[in-house]
Protein backbone atom coordinates (compact mmCIF):
# COMPACT_ATOMS: atom_id res chain seq x y z
CA UNK A 1 0.00 0.00 0.00
CA UNK A 2 1.61 3.37 -0.89
CA UNK A 3 -1.05 6.04 -0.45
CA UNK A 4 -1.64 7.78 2.75
CA UNK A 5 -3.11 6.17 6.03
CA UNK A 6 -5.88 7.86 8.14
CA UNK A 7 -8.03 6.37 11.27
CA UNK A 8 -10.75 4.42 9.60
CA UNK A 9 -14.39 5.50 9.85
CA UNK A 10 -16.59 4.23 12.01
CA UNK A 11 -19.35 4.09 9.89
CA UNK A 12 -17.06 2.23 7.13
CA UNK A 13 -15.98 -0.43 9.37
CA UNK A 14 -19.71 -0.90 10.21
CA UNK A 15 -20.89 -1.12 6.34
CA UNK A 16 -17.72 -3.55 5.75
CA UNK A 17 -18.78 -6.04 8.56
CA UNK A 18 -22.34 -6.15 6.92
CA UNK A 19 -20.76 -6.86 3.57
CA UNK A 20 -18.75 -9.74 5.25
CA UNK A 21 -21.48 -10.89 6.21
CA UNK A 22 -23.57 -11.12 3.41
CA UNK A 23 -20.51 -12.62 1.55
CA UNK A 24 -19.88 -15.12 4.52
CA UNK A 25 -22.90 -16.72 3.92
CA UNK A 26 -21.78 -18.74 1.24
CA UNK A 27 -19.69 -20.37 3.32
CA UNK A 28 -22.87 -22.14 5.11
CA UNK A 29 -24.34 -23.63 2.24
CA UNK A 30 -23.29 -27.03 3.95
CA UNK A 31 -26.20 -25.99 6.23
CA UNK A 32 -28.62 -25.12 4.08
CA UNK A 33 -30.68 -28.11 5.05
CA UNK A 34 -30.53 -27.34 8.72
CA UNK A 35 -31.74 -24.06 8.05
CA UNK A 36 -34.92 -25.09 5.85
CA UNK A 37 -36.02 -27.46 8.74
CA UNK A 38 -35.33 -24.61 11.81
CA UNK A 39 -37.68 -21.87 9.63
CA UNK A 40 -40.35 -24.58 7.99
CA UNK A 41 -40.92 -27.53 10.10
CA UNK A 42 -41.02 -27.46 14.14
CA UNK A 43 -39.23 -30.98 13.86
CA UNK A 44 -36.11 -31.21 16.34
CA UNK A 45 -32.97 -30.07 15.05
CA UNK A 46 -29.59 -31.51 15.52
CA UNK A 47 -26.22 -30.83 15.17
CA UNK A 48 -23.38 -32.61 16.38
CA UNK A 49 -20.43 -30.88 18.32
CA UNK A 50 -18.32 -31.03 15.25
CA UNK A 51 -20.73 -29.32 12.87
CA UNK A 52 -21.36 -26.93 16.04
CA UNK A 53 -17.40 -26.36 16.11
CA UNK A 54 -17.23 -25.65 11.98
CA UNK A 55 -20.35 -22.85 12.60
CA UNK A 56 -18.19 -21.38 15.10
CA UNK A 57 -14.91 -21.02 13.26
CA UNK A 58 -16.98 -20.28 9.87
CA UNK A 59 -16.54 -16.38 10.40
CA UNK A 60 -12.54 -16.95 11.33
CA UNK A 61 -12.03 -18.85 8.45
CA UNK A 62 -13.29 -16.38 6.24
CA UNK A 63 -10.90 -13.87 7.29
CA UNK A 64 -7.99 -15.63 7.81
CA UNK A 65 -8.47 -16.34 4.00
CA UNK A 66 -8.95 -13.21 3.10
CA UNK A 67 -6.16 -11.42 5.12
CA UNK A 68 -3.46 -14.03 3.80
CA UNK A 69 -4.45 -13.51 -0.07
CA UNK A 70 -5.70 -9.80 0.32
CA UNK A 71 -5.02 -8.48 3.27
CA UNK A 72 -8.20 -7.47 3.86
CA UNK A 73 -11.48 -9.30 3.51
CA UNK A 74 -13.92 -8.61 0.76
CA UNK A 75 -15.88 -6.03 2.62
CA UNK A 76 -12.96 -4.25 3.82
CA UNK A 77 -12.00 -3.32 -0.04
CA UNK A 78 -15.33 -2.47 -0.93
CA UNK A 79 -15.47 0.29 1.28
CA UNK A 80 -11.59 1.19 1.31
CA UNK A 81 -10.29 -0.08 4.66
CA UNK A 82 -6.91 -2.21 5.00
CA UNK A 83 -6.13 -4.13 7.69
CA UNK A 84 -2.35 -3.74 8.33
CA UNK A 85 0.26 -4.48 11.43
CA UNK A 86 0.33 -1.63 13.99
CA UNK A 87 3.81 -0.84 14.28
CA UNK A 88 3.67 -0.27 10.50
CA UNK A 89 1.02 0.58 8.26
CA UNK A 90 3.27 0.01 5.00
CA UNK A 91 4.05 -3.92 5.90
CA UNK A 92 2.10 -6.53 4.79
CA UNK A 93 0.66 -8.99 7.67
CA UNK A 94 2.24 -12.01 8.67
CA UNK A 95 0.67 -15.15 9.26
CA UNK A 96 0.74 -14.67 13.04
CA UNK A 97 -1.82 -11.37 12.50
CA UNK A 98 -3.91 -13.66 10.15
CA UNK A 99 -4.46 -16.10 12.64
CA UNK A 100 -4.82 -14.18 15.74
CA UNK A 101 -7.09 -11.55 14.43
CA UNK A 102 -9.81 -14.00 13.56
CA UNK A 103 -9.45 -16.08 16.68
CA UNK A 104 -9.59 -13.78 19.04
CA UNK A 105 -12.73 -12.04 17.33
CA UNK A 106 -14.51 -15.63 18.03
CA UNK A 107 -14.45 -14.36 21.48
CA UNK A 108 -17.34 -12.38 20.40
CA UNK A 109 -19.53 -15.56 20.63
CA UNK A 110 -19.21 -15.15 24.56
CA UNK A 111 -18.94 -11.25 24.64
CA UNK A 112 -20.83 -10.42 21.38
CA UNK A 113 -19.87 -6.97 20.14
CA UNK A 114 -18.76 -5.81 23.36
CA UNK A 115 -14.83 -6.81 22.51
CA UNK A 116 -15.49 -4.90 19.31
CA UNK A 117 -17.33 -1.59 21.17
CA UNK A 118 -13.78 -1.29 22.80
CA UNK A 119 -12.86 0.73 20.16
CA UNK A 120 -14.99 3.39 21.10
CA UNK A 121 -12.64 4.14 24.01
CA UNK A 122 -9.41 4.38 21.29
CA UNK A 123 -8.67 7.24 18.97
CA UNK A 124 -7.34 4.63 16.60
CA UNK A 125 -10.75 2.83 16.40
CA UNK A 126 -8.54 -0.55 17.79
CA UNK A 127 -10.01 -3.26 19.41
CA UNK A 128 -9.22 -5.95 21.21
CA UNK A 129 -8.32 -8.45 18.14
CA UNK A 130 -6.43 -5.49 17.45
CA UNK A 131 -5.04 -5.34 20.27
CA UNK A 132 -3.63 -9.16 20.61
CA UNK A 133 -3.21 -9.55 16.88
CA UNK A 134 -1.01 -6.22 16.69
CA UNK A 135 -2.92 -4.79 14.08
CA UNK A 136 -4.84 -1.92 13.26
CA UNK A 137 -7.36 -0.90 10.38
CA UNK A 138 -6.54 1.83 8.53
CA UNK A 139 -8.25 4.15 4.95
CA UNK A 140 -6.39 5.30 2.25
CA UNK A 141 -9.04 8.91 2.23
CA UNK A 142 -8.51 11.67 4.58
CA UNK A 143 -11.55 11.34 7.50
CA UNK A 144 -13.90 14.82 7.26
CA UNK A 145 -13.00 15.19 11.17
CA UNK A 146 -10.73 13.22 13.54
CA UNK A 147 -12.74 10.88 15.71
CA UNK A 148 -13.25 11.24 19.23
CA UNK A 149 -13.44 9.04 22.13
CA UNK A 150 -16.96 8.15 23.27
CA UNK A 151 -16.74 6.93 26.88
CA UNK A 152 -20.70 6.87 27.61
CA UNK A 153 -21.54 4.95 24.35
CA UNK A 154 -18.67 2.31 24.63
CA UNK A 155 -19.31 2.11 28.01
CA UNK A 156 -23.03 1.14 27.38
CA UNK A 157 -22.45 -0.82 24.73
CA UNK A 158 -19.96 -3.00 26.36
CA UNK A 159 -22.16 -3.44 29.17
CA UNK A 160 -25.10 -4.48 27.03
CA UNK A 161 -23.11 -6.68 24.51
CA UNK A 162 -21.03 -8.48 27.38
CA UNK A 163 -23.87 -9.35 28.96
CA UNK A 164 -25.93 -10.45 25.99
CA UNK A 165 -23.17 -12.48 25.02
CA UNK A 166 -22.62 -14.57 28.12
CA UNK A 167 -26.29 -14.98 28.36
CA UNK A 168 -26.49 -16.68 24.88
CA UNK A 169 -23.33 -18.45 24.87
CA UNK A 170 -24.39 -19.78 28.50
CA UNK A 171 -27.79 -20.95 26.92
CA UNK A 172 -25.85 -22.79 23.25
CA UNK A 173 -22.87 -24.57 25.96
CA UNK A 174 -25.89 -25.45 28.50
CA UNK A 175 -27.81 -27.17 25.97
CA UNK A 176 -25.39 -29.42 24.41
CA UNK A 177 -25.78 -33.12 25.09
CA UNK A 178 -22.65 -33.87 26.40
CA UNK A 179 -23.24 -37.73 26.47
CA UNK A 180 -24.22 -37.58 22.41
CA UNK A 181 -22.42 -35.17 21.45
CA UNK A 182 -24.60 -33.19 19.91
CA UNK A 183 -27.19 -29.58 20.09
CA UNK A 184 -30.39 -29.55 19.94
CA UNK A 185 -30.39 -26.06 17.89
CA UNK A 186 -33.96 -24.72 18.98
CA UNK A 187 -33.34 -25.16 22.69
CA UNK A 188 -30.01 -23.89 22.03
CA UNK A 189 -31.42 -20.62 20.67
CA UNK A 190 -34.67 -20.08 22.87
CA UNK A 191 -34.56 -16.82 23.70
CA UNK A 192 -37.24 -17.86 26.66
CA UNK A 193 -34.17 -20.62 27.95
CA UNK A 194 -31.84 -17.44 27.55
CA UNK A 195 -33.74 -14.97 30.05
CA UNK A 196 -34.89 -18.66 32.15
CA UNK A 197 -33.63 -17.54 35.89
CA UNK A 198 -32.93 -20.81 37.73
CA UNK A 199 -34.80 -21.38 41.08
Amino acid sequence: MSSEAYLPSTWRRLCAYFIDQMISLLFYFPFVGTVYKMIFTTDEVYLTIVELLVLFLIPAIYEFVFLIYMQRTPGKAICGLYVVPFSNVYEKLDWRHCVLRPLVGRLSFFFSWSIFALAFFRYDRTHLADWIAETRVIQTVKRAEAPTIRWFVGFILVIFYAYEGLVSSSAVINSIDWDNLQVELRSALSVDEMLEIPE
